[in-house]
């Protein structure tokens, strides 16, 4: 069994409700992905996850509907789709005062 760990999000310190997208990470071979989100804003975080065949996302789909994560909070999502590429979409509706929000893609062939 292989294992794949990149970050899309790496500390971002969200301090608007702007969307923040995260780099687009390669996933290769490995089918079954696990997010694990850490989210130490100060606010409720809400994302979607994002796949694409191409490198540059010049062609991209929204995977399954947008989910939140809790001010504070460690968290997780699966997901069975496959994509090579992935990258992650966070926005807050309220703008946090502290803390950063890190995602990483585990893929598992």
């Amino acid at each position: 069994m292989g294992i794949n760990t990149s970050k899309t999000l790496d500390a971002v310190e969200i301090r608007d409700t702007n969307d923040h997208t995260g780099v687009a990470v390669y996933n290769g071979d490995f089918v079954i992905k696990t997010l694990i989100i850490e989210n130490e804003l100060d606010e409720q975080a809400t994302l979607q996850c994002q796949g694409s065949a191409h490198e540059d996302f010049s062609h991209f789909f929204n995977i399954g509907s947008t989910f939140n994560v809790a001010a504070n909070t460690d968290s997780f999502q699966t997901c069975d789709s496959y994509f090579p590429y992935w990258r992650i979409i966070a926005i807050c509706n309220t703008a946090p005062t502290t803390g950063n929000l890190t995602v990483y893609v585990l893929g598992v062939n």
